[in-house]
Order: C-alpha cells, then sequence, then structure tokens
C-alpha cells in the first residue's frame, strides 16, 4: 500500500518518520491505553519506532508491515493510524487501529479500517486477525460490525477475533 487510500472525508497514508510530532499530539490521551496498557509516547519514542516501522519489513524478514497514517478533510489532519502485520507464510495477517480521543465516535475507525481491508484483500489477503480486549466496548462493535468473529483464543487479555476478507472489501 504505497498510494494514499481516500474516502471522504479520510485518506490513509503511509507513515513516515516526519508523522512522530504530529502522532505524538494524536496519541496523547492516556484513556487511549485503558486496555492496551504504558502511556502516551513521546515525539522522540514515535521517531525511533517509525524508523523501524517504514522500513516496511520485520527484520527477520518473517512479515511485511503496511503501517498508515489516518488523515482527516481537506486539510489532511492526522487522527490516528492503522496498521497490518502480513505474515509472509501466509498466516492471517493482523490488524490494529487506533484513532485519537477528539475524534472517536464518528464512524472514522470504521472507514479507515474498511480501506485498510479493501487494500489487503485487493494484495491477496484472505485472512484477518485482531486483538481486543474483551472491556473495550467501542473495539468489538467495530469488529462485529466489519464481520469478525471472537474466537477462544486470549492473549494478554485481549481475545482473538478473525475475519475473512473478499477481493475489493466493500467500502463505506
Amino acid at each position: 500500500m504505497t498510494a494514499p487510500l481516500m474516502t471522504d472525508p479520510l485518506t490513509l497514508r503511509p507513515l513516515r518518520v516526519g508523522d512522530a510530532g504530529a502522532m505524538s499530539r494524536v496519541l496523547a490521551d492516556v484513556a487511549l491505553y485503558t486496555f492496551t496498557g504504558g502511556q502516551p509516547p513521546t515525539s522522540q519514542e514515535l521517531a525511533r519506532r517509525y524508523a523501524v516501522q517504514t522500513q516496511g519489513y520485520a527484520p527477520d524478514g518473517s512479515a511485511r508491515w503496511v503501517n498508515s497514517v489516518v488523515l482527516l478533510g481537506p486539510e489532511r489532519e492526522p487522527i490516528g493510524y492503522v496498521q497490518a502485520t502480513v505474515p509472509v507464510s501466509g498466516q492471517p495477517t493482523e490488524i490494529a487501529w487506533v484513532i485519537g480521543t477528539p475524534w472517536q465516535g464518528r464512524g472514522y475507525a470504521r472507514r479507515a479500517v474498511t480501506l485498510l481491508l479493501a487494500a489487503l484483500a485487493a494484495e491477496g489477503v484472505g485472512q484477518v486477525i485482531a486483538h481486543i480486549h474483551p472491556q473495550n466496548r467501542a473495539s468489538v462493535r467495530l469488529a462485529t460490525r466489519l464481520g469478525f468473529q471472537a474466537t477462544d483464543i486470549v492473549i494478554d487479555g485481549e481475545t482473538r477475533w478473525r475475519a475473512s476478507i473478499a477481493p475489493l472489501h466493500r467500502l463505506p
């Protein structure tokens, strides 16, 4: 996924190291870490993380990484991110999403994840998984709405959700 993907009013653009400053502001609310743990990263921490993530592959070559910034409106204001780890082995692709607190509850996560799923389906990905804390009601609702099914697998307190995606996954 190298070119920006658009749906009014959202755009997904590949992550850049230079996004660290803006994204540190998007990710600054401690409430975002209620279910995942941790704390808001500094722009320096994000720059180091993004320097690795923008390489596009796991260091051992076992997976391709898709990391995109979610941009809103004609101003292309960063409001969150979506990401995917695509194993070269053909195992299910793991996805994740975060939308900053001020932009939550407006359908942006659904649109952003749908764009990500469409791009993955167009690349031949057929199975995706996501790990969601059972008390994260917003993410559970989103996964359900997008056709994910909860499994019995729990890792670090998060339930694994699974979905099959078809080519040209329906855009919102």
